[in-house]
Formats: C-alpha cells, sequence, structure tokens
C-alpha cells in the first residue's frame, strides 16, 4: 500500500472492476521525506504497482477519483513540495500527468462529473475550485476552509460543500450557497458521501468522530393516507419528463396544484401539473399534491 511509512491518503475500487484498486498517499524518498505515490492491483489487491510522479519532491495524495462516464480516466490530487497538486491519468491508474494548473492549496477531495471527465470539482483550504477543461484553469466557487465537495446525483449545478464551518450547498453551479447545519453538532466536517435508502441521504463525518445524515426530502415527504386512514401509494404520481429543462407535466394531474419545495423542505412556489418549474433555478425540487386528505411527494430535478 501506499502509505504503510505513515498516514494512509486515500483508497477507491473502480466502479466497472472490483479488481482494480487504487490507494494514494506518500512514498519514501529518504526516511524523512516523502514524495506523492498512487499505487494500483489489478488482481483484487493480490499484487501492487507503484507510481511515483513527483521522486524528487515531497507531497502526499490525498484524493482519487475516477470518470463515471470514461472508465480510463482518473484524477489525483494532494500537494506537492508545499503547493497544491492534480495528476490525471488516461490508462486507469497506470501513468499520470500534471494538469496545467491546481488549485491554491492543497486538494483534500475530487469528483468528476459523471456526464463530463473533463469537469472535475476539488475540495481545498482555499475553497472548492471547479475545471471544466481537465484542469487547465480552475475557479473558485467557494470561499471557505472545505475537505470535501460533491456534486448532487442527477443535478450537476447542485453542489454540496464541507469544511470548518460545516456543510453548504448551491443549487446554481456555485455563484450561491446557503448552510445546511440544522441538526449538526460537530461543524467541523472532514468527509461527505451520498447514501440511498428510501430516500437520498447526504452523510457528513466530522471532526472527533462524529456522524450525521441529512435528509434531503426531510419536512416535505408526508405518509399517503387515504380520506379513510389507510395508507396510500404514490406509484401513480410521477414528474416527466425527469430531469426537465424549463418545465415539467404531471400525467393525470395537469389541472391539481402543487407546492414546490426546495432541498430544505422550504416552499418556493406554487403551480399546476401541467406547468412546474417555469421562473425555478437549476436544482432538486419537491413537489406535493393534495387531493382532499390523501396527499403523495414526489421529487424532481430541474437542470440547465
Amino acid at each position: 500500500m501506499d502509505s504503510y511509512y505513515d498516514d494512509g491518503g486515500c483508497c477507491i475500487v473502480h466502479p466497472d472492476s472490483t479488481e482494480l484498486i487504487l490507494t494514494g498517499g506518500k512514498g519514501p524518498i529518504t526516511q524523512t521525506n516523502w514524495s506523492f505515490v498512487v499505487s494500483y492491483s489489478r488482481d483484487n489487491g493480490t499484487k501492487w504497482t507503484r507510481c511515483n510522479p513527483t521522486p524528487a519532491s515531497a507531497g502526499f495524495c490525498y484524493a482519487l477519483a475516477v470518470a463515471p462516464s470514461a472508465a480510463n480516466i482518473i484524477y489525483a490530487g494532494g500537494q506537492v513540495a508545499g503547493a497544491a497538486a492534480v495528476y490525471r491519468s488516461t490508462d486507469f491508474g497506470a501513468t499520470w500527468a500534471k494538469t496545467s494548473t491546481s488549485p491554491t492549496d492543497t486538494v483534500f477531495s475530487l469528483e468528476v462529473d459523471p456526464s463530463d471527465p473533463a469537469r472535475v470539482l476539488a475540495a481545498t483550504p482555499d475553497g472548492a475550485f471547479l475545471t471544466t477543461n481537465s484542469g487547465a484553469t480552475w475557479t473558485n466557487l467557494h470561499g471557505g476552509n472545505l475537505r470535501a465537495a460533491l456534486l448532487y446525483p442527477g443535478s450537476s449545478d447542485t453542489l454540496l460543500a464541507g469544511g470548518v464551518a460545516g456543510v453548504s450547498i448551491s443549487t446554481d453551479g456555485g455563484d450561491n450557497w446557503n448552510q445546511m447545519n440544522a441538526g449538526l453538532d460537530g461543524r467541523e466536517v472532514k468527509a461527505l458521501a451520498f447514501a440511498e435508502h428510501g430516500g437520498t441521504y447526504l452523510i457528513a463525518g466530522t471532526q472527533g468522530g462524529s456522524c450525521y445524515a441529512w435528509q434531503f426530502d426531510a419536512g416535505v415527504a408526508e405518509r399517503p393516507v387515504t380520506g379513510d386512514g389507510r395508507p396510500r401509494t404514490a406509484a401513480g404520481l410521477r414528474a416527466w419528463p425527469n430531469p426537465f429543462v424549463s418545465y415539467c407535466r404531471v400525467p393525470g394531474y395537469e389541472h391539481e396544484e402543487f407546492a414546490v419545495f426546495d432541498h430544505s423542505g422550504r416552499q418556493v412556489s406554487v403551480a399546476r401539473g401541467d406547468r412546474i418549474g417555469a421562473g425555478l433555478a437549476t436544482g432538486v425540487y419537491f413537489l406535493r399534491v393534495a387531493q382532499a386528505q390523501a396527499q403523495a411527494p414526489v421529487r424532481i430535478v430541474k437542470t440547465r
């Protein structure tokens, strides 16, 4: 493994092959100086090959990320010689080349847009940085001291960031941010990840070992019931198309009135079922329709 000389860095299993494992960390230049290294195993961890992109400079690899739409492309981030560094591999991690530029501070996490291998989000102590050209240039979207940054599944303009001030969210590609710290006792976030369990959850790991979960439909989803109080399924309620660009229709509910909520459960609009989404910024929203005492929620994602 890369980091058996000292602290661990990162480890990922390739999404297309469980036998391909990559680790990042530091390898020895001398016994007191370590370099940025990445290692890979193609046989489920039995044998390892070490790649050392910076054999003459001290460094550390903190982050690895595979491009979902181009599985041969992998990014590695961290710091080299006291400065931020990002490397890119186009052969499943066998060889690496440094990107033209890097963010302005150590890279602690990376995420690649599922549909665009050139669009990468990085979390650093100087904020969240985005490249849309494979690292030729980077734009700072968030000025906070961060350790993690994510793209919301299915909505690449909805960004999540975690760091010393907790968790924040942007639904407009990083132009504006709002805090999501309700219930988060330990504010110094070290890691973020999404999980599906009857809905979308954001999991936050914090300094000291505490773990918190945020359910995105909290405050919106209600248990559907019929007029006599029996449970009612919402299988017949669906947004189409989803994601939608300008607006969507909800078949069978065109003449019904919907309440539209944002990620935090705040109502942001009211619309009829034949036109939902007009005038909304890109992002994740939830609909709720009421018919007598029967209610049924559904999630929609608006993209550009």
